[in-house]
């Protein structure tokens, strides 16, 4: 029984924690920034590519590691408190209006589409 409240504690801090540190508008969220060439690491996961964004976001790699702990063996209490963060964080993420939207348009493609007047480009 003790396992259990265990799992619902981590599911909880999970969401909490997750919440704080993946929330646009948080100082960390701002301040953590990490990138090798065209991979954004943190605070998101990102791939910029000829335009556009690819946006890999939390709850998806969660999703991957809560079925990795799956398949591991079951006998250890970390992976209890892993799957219960991991499951936390899913469903934090899976909160936000754009949770499916996986590419983005850059911004510097979306300026240079405007001529100096303000117009738009018409398609």
């Amino acid at each position: 029984m003790s396992g259990f409240f265990t799992f619902l504690f981590s599911i909880w801090l999970g969401y909490v924690l997750f919440l704080y540190l993946t929330h646009p508008e948080k100082k960390i969220h701002k301040n953590l920034r990490f990138r090798v060439w065209r991979i954004e690491l943190l605070p998101n996961i990102r791939i910029h590519s000829r335009g556009k964004i690819y946006h890999i976001h939390h709850w998806a790699v969660l999703t991957l590691v809560t079925a990795l702990t799956l398949i591991n063996y079951e006998g250890f209490q970390y992976f209890t408190i892993i799957k219960g963060l991991a499951i936390g964080g899913i469903i934090q993420g899976l909160r936000y209006p754009d949770r499916f939207k996986f590419r983005h348009h850059h911004p510097a493609a979306v300026n240079q589409s405007f001529s100096k007047n303000g117009q738009g480009r018409r398609k």
